[in-house]
Parts: structure tokens; sequence; C-alpha cells
């Protein structure tokens, strides 16, 4: 069980806080309670046993997208307060923990189905004998964008590389969110079978919320992962490079490249979406106002946009301002395209971009 480390909580609780202009909560929504400082108070003082964990306070500590840019001005190299926050409101010796009622369906779908849409994430079941590739989609993907995986699909086939595809479970990290962490390992659990039983050697994914569950909490919860875990960009930039994917012209196109926060700053992937953007013919690229490291959440971290959706919203309308006007957005997570895809905006996906212009 992940236990809160007190010193670095009391460290942003007491700081200056000049984090304070790169929270997009706090940007949204302008309240003290859920700017970085606000809310490790509330975390600190209810494990100090000063507050109740009350739904005000609950909602306070949860109003956090995980997005890690409170880390970009941090005078606390060590502090990850997003794990801080959760680890606060997650069960304790004493068994206390924080749900809201909001949360409950969500919890309820993942016990039901392995997916907190409502509906069995199916990605096909198809294996290749002896492939020591293993693509896992998301469920985020996999119950509202179907077209992505059959955009990888046509990667694989045309570079020629043998891949396999498993009945996914839900990666565990929404329930973690959601304060079960039980159910968080349960789904782990299944899914560290099928991994094993795939006999695969490199494991891909498109999510960056996947990703950073299995690299970050999967060997924590008792499932370390015999398998090396690659993000999707890196691993069909490698293609590209090996020369297996060759990306022809799709015509004249302006494109502006939206960094999910944790492909930035948790796996410092920043310059290989640009690089395959750059490969494909025609392509010019304008960059939005906050790129790389420094890039603005979208809105749709930690399962934010089912937690929170108004403020969701409102914090997608603020980072569409930042793009350039005439260049489509493109991005390389199904959370962001999501929370981008505001007031008729169309958001286009790194690999099914790369998918039409290789399989023209």
């Amino acid at each position: 069980m992940a236990e809160v480390n007190m010193e670095q909580l009391l460290n942003c609780a007491l700081c200056p806080n000049m984090c304070r202009c790169d929270c997009p909560v706090l940007q949204a929504l302008g309240r003290e309670k859920v700017a970085p400082a606000g809310k490790a108070r509330f975390a600190a003082m209810y494990k100090q046993n000063h507050l109740e964990l009350d739904s005000e306070v609950i909602e306070a500590i949860a109003n956090c997208l995980g997005c890690r840019g409170c880390t970009v001005r941090c005078p606390f190299p060590e502090l990850n307060l997003c794990d801080e926050l959760l680890f606060a409101r997650t069960p304790d010796k004493e068994g206390r923990q924080g749900h809201l009622a909001s949360w409950e369906p969500y919890l309820a779908n993942l016990k039901k189905y392995s997916s907190p849409y409502g509906q069995k994430s199916f990605a096909g079941g198809r294996a290749d004998r002896g492939a020591d590739i293993l693509y896992f989609n998301g469920c985020t993907a996999l119950a509202n964008h179907p077209q992505s995986l059959a955009a990888v699909e046509k990667l694989f086939q045309k570079a020629g590389v043998s891949y396999q595809l498993i009945n996914e479970d839900c990666c565990g990290y929404p329930a973690e969110t959601w304060g079960d962490p039980e159910l968080a390992r349960s789904l782990a659990a299944e899914n560290y079978r099928k991994f094993v039983e795939s006999g695969a050697k490199i494991l891909v994914t498109s999510c960056p919320e996947c990703w950073l569950v299995f690299t970050e909490r999967y060997s924590g919860w008792g499932f370390g992962l015999p398998l090396e875990i690659m993000a999707a960009p890196s691993y069909f930039l490698g293609l590209v490079n090996d020369g297996l994917l060759k990306p022809s012209a799709i015509g004249q196109r302006t494109l502006s490249y939206h960094d999910p926060c944790i492909w930035a700053r948790s796996a410092k992937i920043t310059q290989e979406p640009r690089q395959l953007l750059k490969s494909i013919p025609g392509v010019n690229i304008k960059e939005p106002l906050a790129a790389g490291e420094q890039t603005h959440c979208c809105g749709g971290g930690r399962m934010f946009q089912l937690s929170f959706p108004k403020t969701a919203e409102a914090i997608a309308r603020r980072r569409l301002a930042e793009f350039p006007s005439g260049a489509a957005i493109v991005t390389a997570c199904p959370f962001c395209r999501e929370g981008l895809s505001q007031d008729n905006q169309t958001v286009l996906d790194l690999l099914e971009l790369l998918a039409e212009s290789c399989t023209k």
C-alpha cells in the first residue's frame, strides 16, 4: 500500500507556489482550494487528523489531472504532488478512504466489464504465434475511437511486423484514481496473466496513462512485467527510421502538435511525434503557445473528463486557444483527442495520420 510522504506534502503546502500558473484546474476554476498548495494543505491536514475526509475535502484533493504541470517550476525535484494527493485519499491503515458518488457508476463498470465505459474492451484477440510484439490499445480508445486500432493494425501489416492483440482488461489506473486499489490490482493481475501467456517480448501502447501504470505501478502492485514497455510514437518512429514504413504525401497540411502531459513530462517523449509528422511529405508544423515539457493539459488526465466533466471542458477550451490559427491539431493520446474535440474542433490522431500516409 502506497504511503504519503508527509515531508514532501508539507514542502508543497508551505511553498510560495510558483506552480500556480501551471495548474490547469486552478486556472479554470480560480479557487484557492484547488491550487497545488491548497490541495496539499487539505491532504496534509487530513493525514494529520485535523480534517475529516468529507465530500468537500475529497473533491478538493481529487481536483488533480495528474498532469505534473506543477513540476515545471517546482523547487523540490523529488516532489510528485499528483501522486501524493492520490495516495492521501486512498485507503490507509485505518481503512479510511475517500470516494465521490460520481465515481461509483464507473467503478461498477470496471467490476462488471473491466472497462469504465460500460462495455467490454475487445481488441480482437489476434495472435501471431511467436510474435514478439504485443499491442495494447487501452480501454478509452477501444470504447470511444476504435478506428485507432484499425490504423495501428494497418501500420503493422504495412511494415511486415508480426504482432499480437489480447482481449484487454483496463490497466487499473482508473480504479486507483477512484480510490479502489484492490480493484486496480485485480485488473492488473488479469493483464499480467495475459501478457505472460502471450510470450511477447515488447509491449507497445498508444495510451500514456496505460504506459504510466505499466512502468510505474505494476511492479509495486506485485506484477513486474517481463516485457519491455514502449510508447507507440517511439516504436513506430523506429519502423520509419528502419525503412519498414515509408510515409507518402497526403497533401499540403499545416499541423500543430499537442504534447500529452505524460508523454512529455514523464516519458520525455516530445521529439519522436514531431519526427513522425516531419516524415510525412508536405507537412508543415506550427507549435502551440506551450509545447514540449512546458505543454498545458487538455483536461483529460487521470479520468478527469469523467470525474469533473465541466471543469475538463473549461480546461480544454483554454488549451485550444493556444493553438495557431489555421493549423490542424494532432495528438498522440486518446484522452487528449477526446478532450480537445470541443466546439466542433477536429483533433487528428498521430498514428491514424501516419497510417493514412503509409497505406495510400
